[in-house]
């Protein structure tokens, strides 16, 4: 499976409950965060968020994307190409130099899961598929300003991921591809948020290949950090009708990344 194909043009919310706050009154309530820089009146700067976003999540220390896809179609056979429906977990912790990364799919017969554990100097791996378990290593040579890097890129997943053209151009994928404009006050995990809908796509998809409709939903804080974006796209997919829902939750903001319980065994099963 392709992470970057699956997250890059949303670009994997948790299963909690935003709570709309949309409030009468002030115009504040409307449109909280009016002098924020990343706003464009009623819309988004989308390079200014991505940047707000991702240095932000670095300054902390460390962070967590969650993401889901829930994927459906009315055939008897799976189309093809075809995104199973799945979750995504990358957590960072930059001061220990930790990464764990998740990708499990949700509707496979029997365990379909990939982990990997990154510290400074080895990666671990295990993947469980059925009743069977693997595990791998490499060795990693990583710098912190490495680490970084790597961390800030992965955290704008979904609000503005970078790509090349086949012609060698640079073009982005994320936010920029709708058309989020303001719908008043949110919250997510306690934390008052400026809501956006989007009711339009003007990407390409390999899954469907034809959109026909569309929606998302980008949740921001004030210090432009967005804790959660909810895209929907419909439409025709290889002869049926097909429907793809990816969320996308950003979160733990500073929090470490503990040593998975698996990681002895993968030390023992490829120390040889």
């Amino acid at each position: 499976m392709n992470r970057r194909r699956f997250l890059s043009g949303v670009g994997a919310g948790a299963a909690v409950g935003v709570t709309g706050c949309l409030g009468g009154g002030d115009g504040g309530a409307d449109r909280p965060f009016p002098d924020a820089d990343w706003r464009t009146e009623d819309g988004l700067d989308v390079a200014l968020l991505a940047d707000r976003h991702a240095e932000a999540l670095v300054d902390a220390g460390g962070a967590t994307l969650f993401s889901t896809a829930a994927t459906s179609h009315d055939g008897d056979a799976e189309p093809t190409p075809w995104l199973p429906s799945q979750e995504y977990e990358a957590a960072y912790d930059l001061e220990h130099g930790r990464q764990y990364v998740r990708q499990e799919l949700t509707e496979a017969e029997g365990a379909d899961v990939s982990e990997l554990y990154v510290t400074v100097d080895l990666a671990l791996i295990r993947r469980r598929s059925g009743d069977e378990t693997r595990y791998a290593r490499r060795a990693v040579e990583r710098s912190d300003g490495d680490f970084a890097e790597a961390m800030r890129a992965e955290v704008v997943t979904g609000i503005r991921v970078e790509g090349q053209t086949a012609e060698g151009e640079t073009e982005y994928e994320g936010l920029n591809l709708w058309n989020p404009t303001s719908d008043g006050a949110g919250e997510v995990r306690g934390e008052r948020t400026a809501r956006f809908a989007a009711d339009a796509f003007a990407g390409d998809r390999t899954v469907p290949e034809t959109v026909d409709t569309a929606s998302a939903t980008v949740h921001v804080y004030e210090s432009g950090v967005v804790p959660r974006l909810e895209q929907s796209w419909a439409g025709e997919h290889d002869g049926q009708s097909a429907s793809v829902d990816v969320d996308i939750d950003y979160r733990d903001l500073g929090a470490t990344v503990p040593e998975p319980d698996w990681v002895e065994t993968a030390r023992e099963e490829t120390s040889a």
